[in-house]
């Protein structure tokens, strides 16, 4: 059996100020530095044997900071970028507006999306979860896997066959966490929206759990 944990990634300037961050490496806010440490002292609490995150750096101040503590090396997927935002990136959303350009992308009556010029669509990105998917829920032990939000919404899509004119619906916030067991190949989410304190938690009461067996 594996447990696979996706956590959201800090708050970033980009978060802050409400613009389309996207695939674009963006300083965290004072909060947001603040929240790493915490979820770096989550991911250490929970003992993952294996540490993947995506490329960009808000992602990557989570995994490396947690995998120097735990002496692993972690991987970097780029399966796990965020969405590409394509002529919207950088701007705010009244700014896409004003241009004629909404997000999130429309959905057509035959389920299909319509990204601004440069724009990854929905189809794409749960493409890319569903494959990143199919390989960790064969794998055994503790996966933590540190991504973005459009991600973590791709891959509740993936798993569970949403609508994709819904699933950008759901409200994550930065470093709150969602937890899967995989068994046979079969997902079951164990818990949504956990706070890095909840997932500490969580691990210390397996180290202990191991303790007594």
């Amino acid at each position: 059996m594996a447990q696979i944990l996706f956590m959201r990634h800090p708050e970033t300037e980009g978060n802050v100020a409400h613009w389309y961050s996207g695939r674009r490496n963006v300083e965290l806010s004072d909060r947001g530095a603040e929240q790493c440490a915490r979820a770096i002292r989550a991911l250490v609490a929970w003992q993952p044997d294996v540490i993947v995150s995506s490329p960009l750096v808000r992602c990557r101040s989570i995994a490396f900071g947690a995998a120097i503590c735990l002496g692993l090396e972690p991987i970097i997927d780029d399966r796990l970028i965020e969405i590409d935002f394509g002529a919207i990136e950088s701007m705010t959303s009244s700014e896409a507006r004003a241009q004629g350009l909404v997000f999130p992308w429309p959905v057509d009556e035959d389920g299909v999306s319509h990204p601004v010029p440069g724009g990854e669509s929905f189809e794409h990105i749960e493409a890319r979860a569903q494959a990143f998917l199919d390989d960790v829920r064969w794998l055994d032990g503790r996966i933590a896997c540190v991504a973005h939000g459009g991600m973590m919404r791709a891959i509740m899509a993936a798993a569970y066959g949403m609508d994709l004119s819904k699933f950008w619906d759901m409200s994550i916030d930065n470093v709150t966490s969602q937890i899967f067991l995989a068994q046979d190949g079969r997902l079951q989410l164990s818990a949504m929206g956990l706070t890095p304190e909840e997932v500490a938690a969580r691990g210390l009461a397996w180290q202990a759990e191991r303790r007594e067996t």
